[in-house]
Parts: C-alpha cells; structure tokens; sequence
C-alpha cells in the first residue's frame, strides 16, 4: 500500500533565533561544518540529464562493478544504464516484478547482470527528488544506509539500488500474513535505523535532515538488519541556523513534529521526532494515525502512549498496546524503556529532544539489556 506524501504551504514566518531550528550547542561542539566534503544534494537540481550530476557518475559498458563491489558498502562510481536493460531486467516493469508502489513511482525487482538488485522508476516530474537523492547517495555511504548502484534518465527516470530481501518495515508491522519480529529483531531494527541517521547529523559535511523517517523508508535484510532509504527529500544543513526554508513542507502524516508544520524550522530534530512514532509503531504495530473500534474518531498513536505513559502503573497499560502478535513473548521494562525513549523523541521543545548519538547510545544499552536508560542524560 502507498505511503501517501503530504505537501502544505507554508504558515506565516515568524523571527527565529538560530537555536530554533539547530542542534544544541553541545551536539555542535564536535563538527566542523567548513569545508564541502560532501556536494550540497540541492545545488544545481534544474536539469535532468547527466550534466546535472556529478563528475563521478560515468558511463560503464560493461559493467565495471566486479561481483564484490556490487555487494560491498562503498561504491565509488555509479553505473548509466540503459532504459533497454533495465527493461530486460525487470521483465518489461511487469506487475509480477512489482515489489511496492511510492511516491512518485514504483519499485521494481530485477536481475541485472548477474545480481539481484531493486529499480525505483520515478514520473518525469520527480526529477528534484530523482537529482537529491542520486547526488546525496553517491557521496554519502554507511552500512545501515541502502546502497545505489546506478540510474537511467531515458523515458523516465530510474535509480538502481541493491535488494533487500525482506522488504519494509511498514510491511512487516501492518501487513497480515507476516510472522511477529521478535522483540530483540525490533530494537535491533530501531538501533540500525537510528546509526544511520546519527551518521547523517553528525559526521557528514553538510549535515543532513532525512525528513521523511517512516517503517516505509526502513529496509529490512535477510539477516533482519535495517537500511534507511528514501532520500528523495533529504536537506543538507549548509549553514546550520541559517538555512533556507522551503516554500513548502513535506512529509508524512502523523509524523511530522509541531515547529516544522506551523513555522518551517528545519533541523535534525526533525528526524528525532519521526523516529519517536516509528518507536512506537515498532512496540505496537499500529498506524501512526490509528482507527480502533472503541475510539469515535482518528487518534495519534503518540496520544495513546501518552496516555499508557502517564499511568500511575505505565507497564500495566503499555502492556495493552504490545503488538498483539508477540503474546507475552516480551520483556515489558525493555518496552518500558522503548516508551520512555520515544516520548523524549517528540517533546514539543526540539531542543529538548535527545541527538540521534545519545539515542544509539540509549538503544545500544537496550539491545544489550544491561543498563538502565537515562533519560535525564540526555
């Protein structure tokens, strides 16, 4: 099922210090944000074609890439293909091959010379998200981040990426025929996405915002490890305080933190925030926005841990909102500690939400079940 993209405008600004839309100072302190190490994913986005791109993409016949690079971690050149193969390797796009529907497009599964690998075929229309998301991938590398391979610009618009055997996180949280993750799987998953996005906010130059963190985005491998994807969205923070707001907001529903929809602040707590309800449905298996019989209306699910939180017995009510698929086959302090982590993702003040290093920090001792989570140290 497609993931449905919301777009606003923009409500009026209002003067912002450059606290309001940045880290705190003391997540600062290790960055150099001089130099440009990385290319900006949002400089030169008008052309479609291959001027647009980085020197560092060429055309390979044939492929270059040997067996091990293709399934390696780093990939220093990306492959041009040719419509006619992609084509080939897809089967014609045909519905068979059809792995899920997203924005803008689909993704395709196909054997590319000799490897299996994942095709995202993108509407022409597409092509600022299509650019931002090739130049930011060629540039930007990590072991929890899925890995492109090449692309194409004739017809349509095509990135090429490895496969990942085990579909989304979406899927295996909502869709029915699928086996329980087990709960050590899920804070593995929640650790893995959240690397990934401590390496964007804190080791790259620019840093960069995800803002579009959902269990859609969250790839899922055979060994049931998590690689983050879809960064058709991304935003690299040039000037970290200072940066230019867009003229319209994007994302998903029931994901997206107060400050970005009423005044545009764009920050790396944007993506804190959005990990927060991917906790959740990762405790729960609901929706971000959930319908259940004995509400009358929509609810967040934000709004219902909330409330299980605010209990004079927490674990007695959190107990109720477990993923139901999982029996009693879960610790519920580690639960506890998931809940309580969340919550600090989405607290109102932004600054206040923790950086993504003290939540790997916070997942790791969870994953280790040893250790207490400090939700004061943050």
């Amino acid at each position: 099922m497609m993931r449905r993209r919301y777009v606003w405008p923009l409500s009026p600004r209002r003067p912002r210090s450059p606290s309001s839309v940045c880290s705190s100072s003391s997540d600062l302190s290790s960055r150099s944000l001089s130099g440009n190490h990385h290319c900006n994913a949002e400089d030169n986005m008008t052309d479609v074609g291959t001027a647009a791109i980085s020197d560092n993409v060429h055309e390979v016949t044939p492929w270059e890439c040997n067996a091990s690079q293709f399934s390696g971690n780093i990939v220093k050149e990306l492959v041009e293909f040719s419509y006619k193969e992609l084509f080939t390797a897809a089967n014609g796009f045909s519905i068979a091959n059809k792995i899920c529907e997203c924005n803008l497009g689909a993704v395709y599964y196909a054997e590319l010379r000799g490897e299996k690998a994942a095709i995202k075929k993108m509407e022409m229309r597409a092509s600022r998200e299509f650019i931002a998301e090739l130049k930011f991938l060629m540039h930007v590398h990590h072991l929890n981040m899925v890995r492109l391979v090449g692309y194409c610009t004739e017809g349509s618009l095509f990135l090429v990426y490895e496969y990942i055997e085990n579909g989304n996180l979406h899927q295996h949280l909502h869709e029915s025929g699928r086996d329980a993750l087990p709960w050590s799987v899920r804070v593995q998953i929640a650790l893995d996405s959240a690397r990934c996005l401590e390496y964007i906010h804190e080791y790259t130059i620019p840093v960069y915002v995800h803002r579009y963190i959902n269990p859609t985005n969250i790839l899922i491998d055979k060994n049931f490890h998590a690689k983050v994807a879809g960064f058709g969205l991304v935003k690299g923070l040039t000037e970290v305080g200072n940066e230019s707001l867009p003229n319209w907001l994007v994302g998903t529903y029931g994901y997206i933190p107060p400050e970005y929809v009423i005044f545009g602040d764009i920050s790396t707590k944007v993506d804190v925030y959005a990990f927060g309800v991917v906790l959740y449905e990762l405790i729960s298996a609901k929706a971000a926005v959930v319908k259940e019989a004995f509400l009358t209306k929509s609810m967040e699910l934000v709004a219902l841990f909330e409330d299980a939180l605010g209990q004079p017995d927490p674990e007695e009510h959190l107990q109720k909102l477990v993923d139901p698929r999982l029996g009693r086959n879960f610790p519920i302090d580690s639960v506890h500690k998931m809940a309580l982590l969340a919550k600090a993702c989405m607290q109102a003040n932004p600054q206040l939400r923790p950086s993504m290093r003290s939540i790997v920090v916070a997942l790791m001792k969870l994953s280790a079940t040893s250790g207490d989570l400090d939700i004061g140290s943050y």
